[in-house]
């Protein structure tokens, strides 16, 4: 499975090059990595504290920003 980059869509065919949600360019990455839901601002206390979202979690509750699965 991918996720999206930019807005956390999952995508759950292995040929799929772009997101259907939002239309980036899907990451080619090991899927089998741990991925952590963060904070995709750089300046909000949560991003800098490292802080993990729920799986479901679209934004952060506390700058707005949305949130990325990232590689940990």
């Amino acid at each position: 499975m991918k996720t999206c980059n930019k807005c956390g869509a999952q995508s759950y065919r292995v040929e799929s090059q772009f997101c259907q949600k939002c239309g980036e360019r899907l990451p080619e990455v090991d899927n089998n990595l741990p991925k952590q839901n963060i904070c995709t601002n750089e300046n909000c206390e949560w991003h800098k504290s490292k802080f993990i979202y729920p799986d479901d979690a679209r934004f952060c509750d506390v700058c707005g920003s949305p949130t990325v699965y990232a590689v940990s």
